[in-house]
């Protein structure tokens, strides 16, 4: 008996193109889905760094009676970050062996004699770095015309010194009152300070925020690749990148220009969270919609790009006997 041969089972053309098209519009719903979710965590993880460096800073003003200072701009030159260090449970990277505290953070020599601080601030710490951050792994390579250039990894995170005074230029007829105390909670060098001298409440008050992509140049979302010689038309800098510079620091409320050439003018429009990282400026992450910012009572909290200037002024300032109501 002949077998009749049973029919082939195929997709055709057609179907074949509308199960793709079918895949492509789920892969399509998806994969914003998955950014949220992979935002989300990375945000978390940020928030989750600031509050170690908060409490780590509450542990050093609990032991010693006085906060770090927020740089020392003399000998040695350095930031807060090496003072705190300990209190992250990195204690032994600025141990005797590894970092000489009475020693410029960026020198491998001292005083004619081998140092291991060139070494030291090379290495990255993610307790330092922000996830949402492109490029965590980037390097602070200030170039230098005598002695060592200045070399460092990367940190996200910065304090606040307070405001500078031009941020009334910014706030206009919104100005904070004349003889508005505009010092932030920690202080540079010589200027000694604790919690008790934060007079507008410690949960009003921030203490750490996100300024982050440094050395690189961020204005909105476009990125100027770091090139900090100012003999190059090409410089472009948001100085106070690495972890350990005295340049970490700074007063809010500035429009400054480190380079000449490329940048011959300052970051335009109004002056808000996440116009730009350089230096002086505002608070800057890689977050949707705003940044973290630890405040002074160890709390983290997440503040809008669309947060009022002079709300975040008033945030800033330690003892300036304002009302934040918003």
């Amino acid at each position: 008996m002949r077998r009749v041969p049973s029919p082939r089972v195929a997709f055709t053309l057609i179907e074949l193109l509308v199960v793709i098209a079918i895949i492509a519009i789920l892969i399509g719903l998806l994969l914003p889905a998955v950014q949220k979710v992979r935002e989300a965590a990375a945000r978390m993880s940020c928030q989750n760094n600031l509050k170690q460096i908060a409490l780590a800073i509450h542990n050093y003003e609990n032991t010693l009676q006085t906060l770090p200072y927020s740089k020392r701009s003399s000998l040695p030159q350095r930031s807060w970050i090496p003072d705190v260090l300990p209190y992250l449970e990195q204690g032994n990277m600025v141990s005797d062996v590894n970092y000489n505290l009475n020693a410029n953070w960026w020198v491998s020599v001292h005083n004619s004699a081998p140092v291991p601080n060139r070494t030291t601030v090379a290495k990255p710490l993610k307790v330092l770095q922000c996830p949402s951050t492109p490029n965590p792994l980037r390097m602070q390579m200030k170039k230098e015309t005598s002695g060592e250039d200045k070399v460092g990894a990367c940190t996200d995170y910065f304090a606040p010194e307070g405001c500078h005074a031009n941020i009334n230029v910014e706030l206009g007829a919104a100005a904070l009152p004349t003889g508005t105390d505009l010092k932030g909670v920690m202080r540079p060098f010589g200027e000694p300070s604790n919690f008790a001298a934060i007079t507008d409440g410690t949960s009003n008050t921030i203490l750490i925020g996100e300024n982050a992509g440094r050395e690189d140049v961020y204005r909105n979302r476009q990125m100027t690749p770091a090139v900090a010689d100012n003999t190059q038309p090409n410089c472009a800098r948001a100085r106070g990148g690495a972890w350990a510079t005295n340049d970490n620091a700074y007063e809010i409320g500035q429009r400054i220009l480190w380079c000449a050439g490329a940048f011959t003018t300052p970051a335009t429009g109004a002056m808000k969270i996440n116009v730009t990282n350089e230096w002086g400026f505002l608070y800057y992450s890689f977050h949707t919609s705003g940044a973290n910012i630890a405040f002074a009572d160890g709390s983290v909290r997440f503040l809008s790009d669309g947060t009022a200037l002079r709300t975040l002024a008033m945030m800033t300032t330690r003892s300036g006997g304002e009302v934040i109501s918003e």
